[in-house]
């Protein structure tokens, strides 16, 4: 079957509400860094690394500020060059790389769910905070419109900001319905496309059954799906790199897919 060399014919492709089918490459399992710390969430990629948050949860009372270790992942070794000291990252729900000022920008999401931190791309250190207008569970930033994509927590809902955070305009766009049965975890974008990665496991029992990517473009519009089958296990994050969709899953440990969409 005909496989996707690129994201870039995914335009052509997917117009319609079309599904596509995806192949999988497994490019490394992860261990984790301490016994404590046995979960994983966000991620992002700087198109060389993979970065992604191991968190401990239950840390404190009621899952407040949960601590981690961010991990450092070289795509070509799948060797993690790096892992950063303890952060106060909350859930980490999502994470994405400015390369203007190569930061790791980390969206906390649950209990601050305003909540953004910069990390330093080279240390993996905290080196400033802020609070965005809106609640949000998930964030990208595209280089060339220099605009960030921001999932709204709470809602099915999404928004385009401004490289300041503020709204570009007024729109708000509601992801499509058929896609209201999965999870909603972490979201990537290139010049073209918006790629929201989720997870059918209130369903895993079912026959239908389906962990997927909806596909946007960046006028709101729904163009489409991408089908993956990584059995029961958990996606988290998603990116795009050099033209591949690159992804976060796991059930007991971390592990780094290239999925390849077919026609």
């Amino acid at each position: 079957m005909p496989i996707v060399t690129s994201c870039q014919e995914l335009p052509t492709l997917l117009k319609n509400g079309e599904i596509l089918n995806c192949t999988h490459r497994i490019l490394c399992k992860i261990d984790y860094p301490s016994p404590v710390l046995r979960g994983f969430q966000g991620g992002c990629s700087d198109r060389k690394r993979y970065y992604y948050q191991i968190v401990m949860h239950y840390d404190l009372p009621d899952r407040l500020r949960d601590y981690g270790r961010v991990a450092k992942v070289d795509l070509q070794t799948g060797e993690v060059v790096r892992w950063s000291e303890n952060l106060y990252l909350d859930h980490a729900n999502d994470m994405t790389y400015h390369p203007g000022t190569h930061r790791i920008l980390v969206c906390h999401n649950k209990p601050r769910y305003q909540h953004l931190s910069y990390l330093d791309a080279d240390t993996l250190e905290l080196v400033d905070q802020t609070d965005l207008p809106f609640p949000f569970y998930a964030i990208e930033y595209n280089e060339k419109r220099d605009q960030y994509l921001i999932g709204l927590s709470g809602t099915r809902e999404f928004r385009f900001l401004n490289a300041d955070f503020s709204p570009t305009d007024d729109r708000i766009f509601r992801t499509a319905p058929l896609t209201d049965r999965c999870v909603k975890q972490g979201i990537c974008a290139d010049d073209e496309l918006l790629y929201f990665i989720l997870w059918d496991g209130r369903h895993k029992a079912e026959p239908d059954f389906q962990n997927r990517i909806a596909v946007y473009d960046w006028n709101g519009d729904f163009r489409g799906l991408l089908h993956f089958n990584v059995g029961v296990q958990e996606p988290e994050s998603i990116s795009i790199v050099s033209g591949q969709i690159h992804a976060v899953c796991g059930r007991s440990h971390p592990i780094i897919y290239r999925f390849t969409p077919e026609t």
